[in-house]
């Protein structure tokens, strides 16, 4: 170490730095307080002053009080040797900043063994000074991610210009960043897509998926695709970006401008919550499929539900950190407690929840991100995010023109087989200029009637198989083991667009089976209690056109190119 020695007695400063030097310590020495601050001053590598009370034109003490106020960066202990036994001085030397004391005359001994014990104190602080600095800098650099990465959340948070009034949600990260993704955004016929997505964990390193899922949501939407398309894409795109141990549960939705009719697809998700208007009760629409990024795009399966709710109806997608929240006995809000509030109704249902599940957790404080949203049923209102006023997001969905066109394709036994044979099919339609905007729709109705056509026209599937809960797994069973036995059977499909005040696509299905009773099916179907066939009715509601020959082997649905 290097020590000053301060004092105004030669001999005494003699003798401190015999002792010191023998010891291996280096030295400098100061006969007086000012030249004392004067060495500390110009000298950096001093870690240790020896110093005398009473000495002229600076004394000890106000030598003592000067350098530790001009050493805020440098931690140099200050031991005082003096044979003043005095109370009040030895006060006074510790107030001025004092560290510790040697009485004179200097027992050598016990010099050495503070010396240490004030060298092993100063290794200790500039360790934890350098570990200081250290975190200090990570912490600005973290601090600066932090800010860049916020502003590009924001950001892409902020990207749609509208939001839609019958959509009401709220979100409540656990930490800066969430893992819940909730997005929303109107499709240019004047509907609305939602995604509700509940990322693996939480916090930044949850959050950062959300990024690509943004992207290709938007990119999508505008262009009117279908939820089976988006799923896919965000499937895709998560599996070849995520960890194995990451995935994402998500729930798509679409909703068409009426408010009426839904396609969903949902994967480890919780229910999808259904309430009626003035009925009390909540029915549920289960997820059927496995989280976003973990199934290769072979694997997975982007079927959607299709439904229809009523005006008024409410539906309610949620993620786990609302039933999961814990109170501080480690009980769950669960889903008793939800299912409850959302049947009872009323205004401001979201809030509601929200309040409760908050109030639940207060002592044990949010375990885990949190997200609720609220779809009303009826005619969409679109609104601007600037000031809230009521815009028309169709304005540019003008009708549809291209050039006649017609596609004729026979899909025999092989092709049957192919999982992913109407995505492929709808992928020539789709690029066709002029429909693009209508690909939701087309996809709908071109799945539903190849699903008919191949389920039982060519494999002769009985829909009354599904009348009970394990004929819906026989059915499904038969299915598979006919398509892959399946022999010299054939699809046809014609699809032409037609011009005319409305220009049209018209659709021509015709399957080899041996066709149906059209007339009692049709009966059947406008029965809504039965557990099949609603995808006819819906097929209605979308088609201006829909027409059964050749006694069912055939059918011919047109869609209008317009709003």
């Amino acid at each position: 170490m290097k020590i000053l020695v301060v004092d105004d007695y030669p001999q005494n400063r003699e003798l401190l730095l015999m002792i010191l030097e023998d010891e291996g310590h280096s030295c400098v020495e100061a006969a007086d307080g000012i030249q004392a601050c004067e060495l500390f001053r110009a000298d950096m590598d001093i870690n240790l002053i020896l110093m005398d009370v009473n000495m002229p034109l600076m004394d000890g003490i106000t030598a003592t009080r000067v350098i530790k106020q001009e050493s805020e960066e440098r931690f140099v202990p200050i031991i005082f040797v003096t044979a003043l036994d005095n109370t009040e001085i030895l006060v006074r030397c510790l107030d001025a900043g004092g560290d510790d004391f040697v009485p004179k005359p200097v027992n050598e001994t016990v010099l050495m063994a503070k010396i240490d014990a004030h060298a092993r104190a100063q290794t200790l602080y500039v360790t934890l000074q350098d570990a200081h600095k250290s975190l200090r800098y990570h912490q600005q650099v973290m601090n600066r991610e932090h800010a860049i990465v916020e502003h590009i959340f924001a950001n892409s948070s902020r990207r749609n210009k509208t939001f839609c009034e019958n959509i009401q949600h709220y979100t409540s990260p656990v930490s800066m960043f969430d893992g819940d993704v909730v997005l929303s955004g109107p499709s240019p016929a004047g509907g609305n897509y939602l995604m509700v997505g509940d990322f693996t964990g939480h916090g930044l390193a949850a959050a950062i998926g959300s990024l690509p899922v943004t992207e290709i949501f938007y990119s999508l939407t505008e262009r009117q695709a279908s939820i089976s398309q988006l799923a896919e894409d965000l499937n895709e795109r998560l599996t070849e970006l995520l960890p194995t141990s990451m995935f994402c549960c998500a729930t798509l939705l679409f909703i068409d401008a009426s408010g009426t009719q839904c396609t969903v697809w949902s994967g480890g998700m919780n229910d999808v919550l259904r309430v009626k208007p003035g009925s009390g009760a909540v029915a549920k629409v289960a997820a059927q499929h496995m989280p976003l990024g973990i199934l290769s795009k072979s694997e997975f399966d982007n079927t959607p539900q299709l439904f229809e709710i009523d005006a008024g109806e409410r539906l309610y997608i949620y993620t786990d950190g609302v039933n999961e929240a814990v109170n501080p006995q480690g009980e769950e809000f669960g889903l008793d407690r939800l299912e409850q509030l959302v049947a009872a109704g009323g205004d401001n249902v979201v809030a509601k929840i929200t309040a409760s599940v908050k109030d639940f957790h207060r002592d044990s404080g949010q375990s885990d991100d949190l997200s609720i949203v609220e779809l009303t049923g009826g005619p969409l209102v679109h609104r601007r995010t600037s000031d809230s006023s009521v815009v028309d997001v169709r304005s540019e969905f003008h009708r549809a023109h291209s050039f006649p066109w017609h596609l004729h394709m026979r899909l025999e036994d092989e092709d049957l087989r192919n999982v992913n044979i109407v995505d492929e099919i709808l992928g020539f339609v789709a690029s066709i200029r002029g429909i693009e905007l209508h690909q939701d729709k087309i996809f709908t109705i071109v799945s539903e009637l190849y699903s008919n056509s191949l389920e039982h026209g060519v494999l002769g599937l009985a829909s009354d198989l599904k009348d009970t809960p394990a004929g819906f797994e026989t059915y499904y069973r038969e299915r598979q083991e006919r398509l892959a036995a399946v022999s010299g059977q054939f699809i046809e499909l014609d699809f032409s667009y037609i011009r005319g005040a409305t220009n049209r696509v018209q659709l021509v299905i015709t399957d080899s089976g041996e066709g149906f009773d059209i007339d009692k099916t049709l009966t059947r179907c406008a029965d809504d209690d039965t557990p099949f066939g609603r995808g006819i009715n819906l097929l209605h509601s979308l088609c201006s056109r829909l027409e059964y020959s050749l006694g069912g082997r055939s059918v011919t649905a047109v869609y209008d190119l317009c709003i």
